[in-house]
């Protein structure tokens, strides 16, 4: 397990969860803030499988502009993250993004498009972290 940063971090650790489909979804991120590696199952128009995604290197950054700013110090707290593979002129592709909350939970969305014979899907996914 990877160990976490203290109660400052939404994101460092193991994640593990289900998406809409009632398949699996687990991630880690690594005590710099980034998503080393992704494990997602998928069903959808008759197809299934799992996708593993290994030495990712996913940065999880707030990604807000504050007008006027500075950001307030809760905002600077929000870690979010967004993956993709593939490419969408030609997939398949999936894309997967992900925001942490307090209380060790995350949630996001996967798509996938253009997965041969089986078309494209989006879903939603919640994880806790372990």
């Amino acid at each position: 397990m990877v160990p976490m940063l203290g109660l400052s971090s939404l994101s460092v650790g193991e994640w593990e969860g289900t998406t809409s489909q009632g398949r699996p979804i687990a991630f880690t991120v690594s005590r710099d803030e980034k998503v080393t590696s992704i494990t997602l199952g998928y069903e959808f128009n008759d197809c299934s499988g799992t996708r593993e995604f290994f030495e990712v290197n996913v940065p999880t950054a707030p990604d807000l502009t504050c007008m006027p700013g500075p950001c307030p110090r809760t905002a600077a707290s929000y870690r979010a993250f967004g993956f993709s593979d593939g490419t969408v002129a030609s997939g398949p592709y999936t894309q997967i993004n992900g925001v942490f909350l307090p209380r060790n939970q995350a949630r996001g969305q996967a798509i996938f498009r253009d997965y041969p014979d089986c078309g494209s899907a989006t879903v939603q996914w919640t994880a806790t972290r372990r």
